[in-house]
Order: structure tokens, then C-alpha cells, then sequence
């Protein structure tokens, strides 16, 4: 078994340094790694590649998911698996991105990131990293996932949820791949993805629209604004299970159905942070039944985006391919 390990910088606080004006910036992954242990002493070949320009994580999007799986693809045969270090505000679009792109690689992915940058005190830098490498070495969760403090995070159904605290990750619909007690313990209770045939998903789609609805909501919103946009696919922001301000008839409805006819894909989840989606279990959510719209069940708002990418981008039959569970995002 190869136990050699790829690490892929892409920025994010956890190699931010203040600047002169008091902000936050990425710097070299060399810098990064001089507030580490020797990797020397961890028992596997560590190899460390850096994006040429680290990248605050609100800048990494479609290019970047397929800049970061295209180098995993491209080192698949030297590596055993793969670390990437990442920031934490859009790290679950990434590992969601990640998890559908890849999809049965076989191999362990695990990204990881901090609320304190590795060269301050106090940082969760270092141990987020260095428990990344362990679960990587392992080799037991094979899929794409996530790790922060403590726990092991299936990577289709994370998210951030707290912009401060150690404890910023959580998986609210799925339990935890792996947990850290005095070693890492691996969930029994989880089937990890299994290898199967291989193809890399190359593209991602970024003319997609995440909607929250509101209260008032059907007061001022035409959806037919969006008739003229190249938008390929609409993830909205239920309320509760489902339920949502507009009627069959009104101006919203008929702007959907228009956007519909046109093909365009559109796909609901949760305000909350927990539970599922269940069209028509109530009058209220059955007109998106009327409309076509695909339940994200128990999805999460990241993965629902990423997959809706992925699929319209590299799939002929994206409804279909949406609809299935593909990594064991719902």
C-alpha cells in the first residue's frame, strides 16, 4: 500500500499573517511550514505543493476545485492520499465540489483549515494539520472529507457554523466519519464510499443561483428577471421542511414555470440547520411539486450548490444525476 502523502496549500487562515495594516493575508507555504513538527518523524513520505498564489478561500470557486482535483488526478498514481489545506469559509463548497468530482477515487482526501493562523499562540493550526495527515496515512475513510478539531467530517455534508470557535465544523443530518479520543476512532456505524469505476468529473458550472426566500418575499421578486441570465440551475432556501411564500398563479409561480420550460433545473433545502426536505408534506410546499423541483432532502446548502455545479457541467442527464444520492450526501 502506498503511504505516501500529498499535501496541496491553498491558502486560508491557517498560513494567514497580519499585514502591516492589520489585516489578515496568505503567505508561502514555506513559512507555513517552518511552525511545524518534523514530518519527518511522521511515518509517511509527506510532499508539500502550494498554489502559486495562496488564496483567501472566498476566492476559490469552480476554477479552483478543478485546479485541486486536477493535481490530485494528475499525482493519483504517487500519492496514497491527499491533504488539502484550506480556508475555513468556503471549505465545505470545496469538499462538497471535491466529493462529487471524485467520486470513486478510492482514496482519502481530507481537507483541513484553522480559526487562528499557525503562527499566532493558541493557534488549532497544528493539530488540525497533523490529525489530517494521521486520518490521510490511515487510509480508512475513503471519500472526500473534512477534519477539525476532533472530528472526522464526511466532506458532502459539512458546514461551517461558527466563525470563531475551534469547533466551527459540524455534519448536522450525518454522524461524524471518525472522532479523536486518545487516538482517532473510526466511526463503526459508517460505510465509507467504496472504489468503483473511476472518471473524473473535469468541470464545474458556476451559472448557478442560490436563492434564500423570505417573508414578503412575493411583494417585489419576479423570477422572469432571470429569463435573460445564463442561470442553468436554482438552489432554494426553503422554509422548515419545505414550505415557501408564493401560490400556484402568482407572478413567482408563473416566472418558475417559465424558467422551468426553459430547462432549467431547480432544487430546494432547508433554512434549518437540521432535519429534510418533504415536498407536498404540507399545502404550503406542494406548488413545488407543480413547478418540477427537486427535494434536497437532507442535503446541505454546499453540497446541494456544488452538486447542482458538477452535474449540469459533466452529466447529460443533470436532473437525474441531482435527484440520486451519488456520495452519500442525503
Amino acid at each position: 500500500m502506498n503511504s505516501s502523502i500529498l499535501v496541496i496549500y491553498t491558502g486560508g487562515t491557517i498560513g494567514m499573517v497580519k499585514s502591516e495594516n492589520g489585516s489578515y493575508a496568505p503567505f508561502s507555504l514555506e513559512s507555513l511550514t517552518s511552525y511545524l513538527p518534523d514530518l519527518k518523524i511522521f511515518g509517511s513520505e509527506v510532499k508539500l505543493l502550494s498554489f502559486e498564489e495562496p488564496l483567501d478561500s472566498s476566492h476559490v470557486g469552480p476554477a479552483e476545485w478543478q485546479q485541486i482535483a486536477k493535481i490530485i488526478i494528475e499525482n493519483n498514481e504517487a500519492f496514497g492520499a491527499f491533504v488539502v489545506l484550506h480556508g475555513t469559509d468556503t471549505m465545505a463548497y470545496t469538499s462538497s465540489a471535491l466529493g462529487f468530482m471524485l467520486q470513486g477515487l478510492g482514496k482519502t482526501v481530507v481537507l483541513t483549515g484553522s480559526q487562528v493562523p499557525i503562527s499566532e499562540q493558541g493557534t488549532d493550526a497544528v493539530d488540525n494539520f497533523m490529525n489530517a495527515l494521521k486520518v490521510a496515512r490511515d487510509g480508512i475513510a475513503t471519500e472526500v472529507c473534512v477534519w477539525f478539531n476532533k472530528m472526522l467530517l464526511r466532506g458532502v455534508a459539512c458546514t461551517k457554523v461558527d466563525t470563531a470557535s475551534f469547533d466551527g465544523f459540524q455534519s448536522p443530518n450525518q454522524e461524524p466519519l471518525a472522532f479523536l479520543e486518545k487516538e482517532i476512532k473510526y466511526n463503526k456505524n459508517v460505510k465509507f464510499e467504496s472504489p468503483s469505476d473511476f472518471e473524473f468529473k473535469t468541470n464545474s458550472r458556476s451559472n448557478v443561483a442560490l436563492i434564500p426566500l423570505i417573508p414578503g418575499l412575493e411583494s417585489w421578486f419576479n423570477p422572469l428577471s432571470l429569463l435573460e441570465s445564463n442561470v442553468q440551475g436554482i438552489v432554494f432556501k426553503v422554509f422548515g421542511s419545505g414550505t415557501v411564500p408564493f401560490k400556484d398563479g402568482d407572478i413567482i409561480f408563473e416566472g418558475l414555470n417559465k424558467l422551468q420550460e426553459k430547462g432549467v433545473i431547480m432544487m430546494a433545502v432547508s433554512q434549518c440547520l437540521k432535519g429534510e426536505v418533504e415536498i407536498g408534506k404540507y399545502e404550503a410546499s406542494s406548488v413545488l411539486n407543480n413547478l418540477g423541483v427537486i427535494s434536497g432532502k437532507s442535503i446541505t446548502t454546499e453540497a446541494a450548490v456544488a452538486k447542482m455545479m458538477v452535474g449540469i457541467a459533466n452529466v447529460e442527464n443533470a436532473k437525474d444525476y441531482i435527484l440520486q444520492n451519488q456520495v452519500g450526501e442525503f
